[in-house]
């Protein structure tokens, strides 16, 4: 069986486990296969549950690696329970999570395996591999009780994100996020005597299209900040009534060209209505490194650049360490009804991998 079989069939035994986070137990018994596989091999790992979240390490060294892989095995919820239910048709693997992001468990999981074998074949153990893995259970949520608080106790040099870009990109930039939260009250009355009331549905209105005037830049690459209002409500439910209530949540993309807390009090002088905001994460910057430049040489024809999403490699950022975004073709699927991973792509990340794991061993 190939690799890229071996992996797709993995990654279809990660799907079928259902890891959304409205079924937490799910997410833990995913912890639990991968802690079995792992056992089986003889591969030692660490587990950690941070505020109920798992989080699995396997490491060369106790808390310590030059190079680490990370990917995620929470998934967003399906339109349709049958994504749980994983097929393979034209060369694609279907299902929720396919490549957002259970293959990349699977592939680094059967990549740090198969090295390892041959290395104790060699007279060696698992100290002597040159890197190690992050598998997590909340990036989907923010990832603050999985890689943002395991990767505090790892010393590494340089980690690649499985978790987007494609076999021929390789990611050193993705936006920063803000959620905010709008509030806008009026007064309440019979929807029959409309007069009498006033609508914060109508307050709320203006402040958004207010605040669309502040993300008004287009470029051809939209390498700028955005917003996009992702929820609404409006009163209780009621139908004869002038609401005295409406709410709203804005998700805004930020580049390094952008102050978030400028756009935060930009929003706050613009907007009538009360403000809150919910969420705050950083830009991903993976910066230049000898690493990037043995990657790179590893992938004939890959090109450099950026995306507008965001992942956990954010916090590697924020302590400094050098890495990437990098992996399979998804076609651009994830979280959408048809997600799926193209099978082909699979075998081709992990060759290149395998390539750039050898070229760091053989420099050291």
């Amino acid at each position: 069986m190939t690799v890229e079989h071996q992996i797709a069939d993995l990654t279809t035994e990660l799907i079928k486990i259902p890891t959304t986070h409205s079924r937490p137990e799910e997410i833990k018994r995913c912890a639990d296969f991968i802690e079995d596989w792992l056992s089986r091999r003889d591969i030692e790992y660490s587990r950690y549950d941070n505020n109920g979240i798992p989080a699995i390490t396997v490491l060369p060294r106790p808390q310590a690696t030059e190079i680490l892989l990370m990917a995620h095995f929470d998934v967003v919820d399906a339109q349709d329970e049958s994504q749980f239910n994983p097929h393979i048709e034209d060369g694609r693997l279907y299902g929720r999570g396919a490549v957002d992001d259970k293959y990349a468990v699977a592939l680094a999981l059967l990549l740090f395996h198969n090295r390892l074998e041959r290395i104790r074949q060699a007279g060696g153990d698992q100290s002597d591999m040159c890197f190690g893995l992050l598998v997590n259970g909340d990036e989907e949520i923010g990832g603050a009780n999985g890689a943002k608080a395991v990767l505090k106790d790892i010393e590494l040099d340089f980690c690649l994100a499985l978790d987007g870009g494609s076999p021929e990109k390789i990611i050193t930039k993705e936006k920063g996020v803000l959620q905010v939260r709008l509030t806008a009250r009026g007064k309440g009355a019979h929807a029959a005597r409309p007069w009498l009331g006033q609508n914060a549905f109508d307050s709320l209105v203006a402040d958004y299209q207010a605040l669309q005037q502040q993300f008004a830049d287009r470029t051809s690459d939209h390498w700028h900040k955005t917003m996009v209002l992702s929820n609404c409500r409006v009163g209780d439910g009621s139908i004869n009534i002038v609401p005295s209530e409406a709410t709203a949540t804005l998700d805004i993309r930020y580049t390094e060209h952008d102050d978030p807390d400028a756009i935060l009090a930009a929003i706050e002088t613009a907007a009538a209505s009360e403000v809150m905001l919910l969420g705050k994460e950083p830009l991903f910057i993976g910066g230049a490194s000898t690493y990037l430049d043995t990657l790179v040489a590893c992938v004939p024809g890959v090109s450099v650049g950026f995306e507008h999403g965001a992942s956990d490699a954010r916090f590697l950022t924020a302590r400094g360490i050098p890495g990437v975004v990098w992996g399979a073709l998804g076609e651009m699927s994830q979280h959408a009804a048809n997600e799926h991973v193209v099978i082909a792509s699979l075998g081709a990340v992990y060759d290149r991998l395998d390539k750039f794991i050898t070229a760091i061993e053989e420099r050291s």
